[in-house]
């Protein structure tokens, strides 16, 4: 599942700028890079008493990091995460939503699009962003 959402998130044409892949869990010691990591499942309650099989939210951060030396490349960066975020509202709108085997995506969201972490020196910064799928499955 995570792989799949990982190339769904890829189709997003600007993550291009920043890098061509998705690292799973952990971001690489060099800038302009992306990782993708799990960071809960929720249970969430059926709709209907008689519905059959589960229903979770899968809880995401999406981890940016990139050149940070003055403000112009912060609000960049921050405004890079608005425009993913925007994107990813779209797609939910849309509903095209990425394809699970036996479970299916009813929503996507996100939040927090916030500065995570600085280097001592001010010039890389980690940008996160919290991604919610929330996936009915077992049906």
């Amino acid at each position: 599942m995570d792989k799949t959402i990982n190339d769904w998130l890829l189709q997003y044409d600007k993550i291009k700028e920043i890098a061509e892949m998705i690292h799973t869990e952990e971001l690489p010691d060099e800038e302009n890079t992306l990782a993708l990591q799990r960071n809960g499942v929720e249970e969430l309650k059926l709709r209907y008493l008689n519905d059959k099989g589960w229903y979770r939210q899968y809880q995401y951060v999406l981890l940016l990091k990139s050149n940070s030396e003055d403000d112009l490349q912060r609000l960049d960066n921050l405004d890079w995460l608005d425009d993913l975020s925007n994107w990813i509202h779209q797609k939910n709108i849309t509903r095209d939503y990425p394809e699970l085997k036996n479970m299916k995506v009813k929503k996507i969201s996100c939040s927090n699009a916030i500065t995570y972490e600085t280097s001592e020196d001010g010039s890389i910064s980690t940008y996160y962003l919290q991604l919610y799928f929330d996936i009915r499955g077992g049906i």
